[in-house]
């Protein structure tokens, strides 16, 4: 945590004060139990059509730990799993790698209509 810039804070509390975000929060929160029993028809839908998938998870990440990545493979056959050395604020302790991965990623795997043109 000490690449996390110690006012970053700033920048989140000023975009959880944005006005009705607090009843969206509450209800992201409230929501969030209605999804196990979803994941069935969504890895169905990952073994039916194979979406090439990139996951960038901080292997040390306490609120979701890196065995929760896991179980991807099962069902997706082009799937990148990047467990990186970083925790639950991956994007702002590991920004730059995730973006040079994500760049790597779509390099490989979405056809660029330039390229596609010629």
């Amino acid at each position: 945590m000490e690449t996390i810039a110690p006012d970053n804070w700033f920048n989140d509390q000023f975009l959880l004060d944005r006005t009705g975000n607090k009843d969206i929060q509450i209800e992201l929160f409230s929501s969030y139990g209605t999804n196990p029993p979803l994941y069935p028809e969504w890895q169905a839908y990952f073994r039916r059509h194979q979406p090439p998938t990139l996951i960038a998870w901080g292997k040390n990440d306490y609120i979701f730990p890196g065995e929760g990545a896991e179980p991807y493979k099962r069902d997706l056959k082009n799937l990148d799993l990047q467990l990186l050395d970083t925790g639950h604020f991956a994007l702002e302790e590991d920004g730059e790698v995730i973006a040079g991965l994500m760049r790597d990623f779509l390099d490989s795997n979405v056809v660029r209509r330039d390229v596609a043109a010629a």
